[in-house]
């Protein structure tokens, strides 16, 4: 048989499969029909395990039964995001532990941010809040505190930064506190100035004080001034503040022109950091909530350790047309060499991918909890 009629023969057995294919999708709705008036849930762990092994068993080649239990599972799971579908369309509503409102309340409610005024918390929390809606507390975990106790209605937590990455410590904070949930995301221009207290030049200037991702995302400047000591701070603002208060010589700062203006130091050089540097900003709430326009969804995730469970996990996402847009690992505290998750899926709990593809994990007894849904905001440069 020559290659052509190969090909011919190939694409006579695609028609086949797809003709097949749509069958399957044709009498998934009629099995979700049948849900829909029995009540039975969509995902049946056990009756698709069962089916795997069968078809495991049918196949003759050892090399292929992996991947034929690999496509059937992909079929299957289509098959469960297309009963979704309908039952979605016939009023069907999933259930995560999370409410859909029109919109979030910010009128007349308190924000907690870690550090003093003008610090970058600070002007990222200015985008939905008056200034007299903002209180300081004094670390990062007093603001998951201060929501929590209901001393303040929301938090904001920086999350990750453009030029150097995720703040671990508030990840890891994060996921300690299970009763609060992530409601919005605010993407914030970051742009640090080098500042003293004194009438210096950039090149005399032998301590820079600052938080430590800031030190981190100028790296590129330090290493013109290699003599510099970078000296970390808990905030970049606080850094300006003492520095207002000490007027310590041959020192300087690395925060924002308004921290500097406000605290009254000379801004020595301007645009210190990357000209695309950007943080991104959880602003952190107590009740499990998203809103319909909600396009974001960012969970952790415990993915047993044991050889393809990582694989299976994104297949459910993968399978289900969800783009992940970030993946990052942190170990767990208790147990050594064991990881948990932080993922961020494009999408809402109300559409059938996303209910198919959480349900699919929660039936295989993959462990998760969806820290929120939300609406990412960007903030143009000023």
């Amino acid at each position: 048989m020559g290659l052509e009629e190969i090909r011919k023969e190939l694409d006579t057995i695609d028609r086949e499969i797809v003709q097949l294919f749509q069958k399957r999708m044709d009498l998934s709705i009629e099995v979700a029909k049948d849900k829909a008036k029995t009540g039975k849930a969509v995902f049946d762990g056990k009756r698709e395990e069962e089916k795997l092994n069968s078809i495991s068993d049918m196949v003759g080649d050892p090399l292929l039964k992996t991947p034929a239990r690999e496509l059937f599972r992909g079929l299957m799971t289509l098959s469960r995001r297309r009963q979704l579908q309908y039952l979605s369309e016939i009023g069907h509503k999933s259930d995560f532990s999370f409410r859909e409102v029109g919109e979030l309340s910010f009128s007349g409610k308190k924000l907690a941010a870690q550090g003093v005024k003008w610090s970058y918390s600070y002007l990222a929390g200015r985008v939905f809040f008056q200034e007299d809606s903002i209180e300081f507390v004094e670390h990062f975990q007093d603001v998951l505190e201060a929501v929590q106790s209901g001393k303040a209605d929301y938090g904001i937590l920086p999350m990750d930064n453009s030029t150097y990455g995720m703040v671990q410590d508030n990840y890891d904070l994060l996921s300690r506190y299970e009763e609060l949930s992530v409601l919005k995301e605010i993407n914030y221009p970051v742009s640090h100035c080098l500042c003293s207290a004194g009438d210096y030049r950039t090149e005399e200037i032998r301590k820079v004080y600052s938080h430590p991702q800031a030190l981190a995302q100028c790296r590129e400047f330090f290493k013109e001034y290699p003599f510099m000591e970078k000296i970390a701070d808990l905030n970049t603002a606080i850094a300006a503040k003492k520095l207002a208060e000490t007027k310590e010589e041959y020192a300087a700062v690395l925060c924002s022109r308004p921290a500097a203006e406000y605290y009254g130091l000379r801004i020595l050089q301007d645009g210190v950091s990357s000209k695309e540097n950007t943080t991104r900003f959880f602003l952190i709430g107590k009740e499990k909530i998203y809103t319909k326009d909600a396009d974001k969804l960012t969970m952790i995730l415990w993915a047993a350790n044991q050889a393809g469970s990582l694989y299976h996990v994104l297949g459910d996402f993968t399978w289900n047309g969800l783009s992940l847009s970030m993946i990052q690992s942190r170990p767990v505290g208790d147990k050594a060499f064991s990881y948990l998750f932080f993922v961020d899926v494009s999408g809402n709990l109300s559409e059938p991918e996303m209910e198919n593809a959480l349900s699919a994990l929660k039936e295989e007894g993959v462990q998760f909890r969806i820290l929120g849904n939300y609406l990412p905001c960007k903030v143009k440069n000023s």
